[in-house]
């Protein structure tokens, strides 16, 4: 065991006890019986001090802050040796970034780029791990792993200006024809500021959380769940994305003329939320304008779903919150071995994971609800109901 913690130090030593335990199991099982392998092999707790000072000797001192980390050797190497620590910017405002050439190679090339952060198991030195994904071969996976000091404007210019220099520097150009993300305002900013010619669209799931989270915060939920006019209001609200985007006004006032009266028990709650939507949707084009969170035609990725099951897959693997520096890169140089691993298979002909079956039939769904729609057989409300009675059926 402290063979490999030396050979692995980026590895938790209980992940090493349980790796060598398996290894020692399948070397004994042939010649001895089971209840003398069991009562040979030490227990982690056994080992567990140990091991611990083991791992002292070839793990760097925690950093105090973000000046005082410092990377070297296998920390800024993937598990075949390949450089890794791509990026090192700044001293108290520090910004990490893992990729390897390929995949950066894949990024720049990629016709669309889809983005997020996950907290959990950032850190404490850091706000954020802000992670950069595409599809390669028909395959959503993560090409650059960020580590950010805040959620800032200044600081994702900062990130899309080391993507920048380091492409120019491979004769390379870091321009995404698309972006989709969420709607979290500093980094729509920032892709505006420093990506001009990138088309951004924002994440249909996030779009259709903030009505719901409106809706329940005007106090609408108990109406949502037992009145069907109130129910139908809202769901159609979420599926305003789907309508083309030159007529979202005609849409939203018919679904206000089929809105409950002023008669109506919920009519102040549903007339705050009507403002919301107005206020913030409808006539903010500075901060939200339609065309980012418009989805009509879009049959491809409408949101970031693929990341957040990626982040949750990353939680369930490290099993903790803010871990420190060194495990967590330990975990994303695992993340990258497995994902290079991947291509590695689609290079040779091997299909990419596919869609699971539901959102197959949601899609095929909603595309024969847009001809049905385009070749004039339902009209435009028609054309909102149907897809939202498709796209939110709770």
């Amino acid at each position: 065991m402290k063979r490999t913690l030396l050979l692995r130090p980026d590895k938790s030593c209980k992940q090493v006890y349980q790796e060598v335990l398996v290894r020692s199991i399948a070397n004994l099982r042939q010649d001895h019986a089971a209840e003398e392998i069991g009562a040979a092999l030490p227990n982690f707790e056994e080992v567990r001090s140990s091991l611990h000072r083991q791992r002292a000797k070839v793990r760097p001192v925690l950093p105090l802050s973000r000046s005082d980390i410092v990377l070297r050797d296998t920390w800024t190497r993937t598990l075949d040796g390949e450089d890794f620590l791509v990026f090192d910017d700044g001293t108290t405002d520090r910004i990490l970034g893992f990729s390897t050439e390929e995949a950066m190679t894949i990024l720049c090339r990629a016709d669309a780029i889809y983005m997020d952060g996950t907290f959990k198991v950032v850190p404490h030195l850091f706000a954020q791990l802000y992670t950069l994904h595409a599809q390669y071969r028909g395959q959503m996976m993560p090409l650059v792993y960020f580590l950010l000091p805040d959620k800032q404007k200044e600081t994702y210019i900062r990130m899309f200006t080391l993507l920048k220099t380091f492409a120019v520097t491979r004769h390379m150009v870091f321009q995404p024809p698309k972006m989709q993300l969420d709607f979290e305002v500093s980094s729509l900013k920032a892709i505006e500021e420093s990506l001009p010619g990138t088309e951004v669209k924002g994440c249909n799931f996030h779009f259709s959380q903030a009505i719901w989270r409106k809706t329940q915060q005007v106090g609408l939920r108990t109406f949502y769940d037992n009145d069907p006019s109130i129910r139908s209001f809202v769901k159609g609200v979420m599926a305003l994305s789907l309508v083309p985007e030159h007529l979202i006004d005609d849409a939203w006032l018919e679904l206000q003329s089929e809105s409950p009266t002023i008669d109506h028990a919920a009519y102040a709650k549903l007339d705050e939320l009507k403002e919301y939507v107005i206020h913030t949707w409808l006539e903010n084009e500075t901060v939200f304008p339609r065309r980012l969170w418009n989805h009509y035609g879009n049959f491809g990725p409408r949101t970031t779903n693929n990341i957040e099951a990626w982040h949750s897959a990353l939680n369930r693997m490290v099993k903790e919150s803010h871990v420190n520096i060194f495990v967590l890169i330990g975990h994303l140089k695992q993340d990258q071995s497995k994902h290079k691993s991947d291509r590695l298979l689609l290079d040779v002909g091997h299909p990419p994971k596919p869609l699971r079956k539901k959102y197959i039939l949601l899609n095929q769904r909603l595309e024969r609800i847009v001809r049905q729609y385009e070749n004039h057989e339902i009209t435009l409300i028609e054309y909102l109901r149907r897809c939202s009675h498709t796209l939110y059926s709770q």
